[in-house]
């Protein structure tokens, strides 16, 4: 089997889309990105264009969603995340009114600007939670100095369980359990305490991982995803060799729940 079953109908829940140099949308990264998903049997993906600096500005921020809103124009397989700075908490809010109620996105995208369970995201996460809207946030254990020097606000497991005390009704998903660090460590300290979901998504292929995330957190909080790394995502679930009933929820029916994606 060279991609997942067609009759999967199966969602990637955490991709991106980029910028060319003139600022629109780059179509040749989203034209490879659409045929290379084809082949591999997904047949929609939710993208987003997060900013990575510390504290990015309203002005850019709606920049680098006007490209998911080009994408999302350009193919119907595209479902958009909006994403936002919850320090600039008004800005936020506005800039999630304009792109999800709107515009039709499906989704909040967070990085680490601040970590989830920052007093900083109320605002955002009660937009998030009285829409009924997922927030994807951008996590891991990094264990490098170097990983911790430029992203010194990375949330990781502990912050989500905090997270999901402080803002209790919000759907929150931790990105990309295999984006790099301990994803082990990650997972022990979800262990016993379910409510978040976790996408698969990321370039690490450790034996073992999908089915570790489905035993930890439970099928019906797993959702597929490839942050980009598209072989790896199909080969590592793949790998798993889990029942159709799990392999329908993973690809599909927790994703369709969360988007509300009538009748995907």
């Amino acid at each position: 089997m060279n991609g997942l079953p067609e009759h999967l109908g199966t969602i990637d829940f955490h991709n991106h889309v980029y910028p060319g140099a003139d600022g629109r949308l780059d179509r040749h990264r989203a034209e490879a990105l659409l045929e290379g998903s084809q082949r591999l049997g997904i047949h929609r993906i939710c993208v987003s264009r997060p900013l990575t600096e510390k504290s990015p500005s309203p002005t850019e921020i709606r920049r680098a969603n006007d490209v998911v809103l080009e994408a999302m124009a350009y193919h119907p397989r595209f479902v958009g995340f909006c994403f936002v700075n919850p320090g600039h908490a008004s800005e936020a809010v506005a800039e999630l009114q304009r792109c999800i109620l709107g515009e039709g996105m499906r989704g909040v995208k967070l990085y680490h600007q601040h970590v989830i369970c920052d007093p900083v995201q109320r605002p955002v996460m009660a937009w998030a939670r009285e829409t009924g809207v997922p927030v994807l946030m951008h996590a891991g254990k990094a264990m490098d100095r170097a990983t911790r020097r430029r992203q010194p606000r990375l949330s990781d497991s502990r912050h989500f369980v905090r997270a999901a005390t402080m803002f209790p009704g919000t759907v929150l998903v931790q990105a990309h359990i295999g984006g790099g660090g301990d994803w082990e460590w990650n997972l022990r300290a979800l262990e016993c305490r379910p409510g978040t979901y976790i996408d698969i998504g990321g370039s690490v292929v450790d034996a073992g991982m999908v089915r570790r995330t489905v035993d930890t957190v439970g099928a019906d909080h797993v959702l597929f995803a490839t942050d980009g790394s598209l072989e790896e995502g199909v080969g590592k679930l793949l790998d798993a060799e889990l029942d159709e009933a799990t392999m329908r929820l993973i690809c599909h029916g927790n994703a369709v729940r969360l988007l509300r994606l009538g009748g995907a």
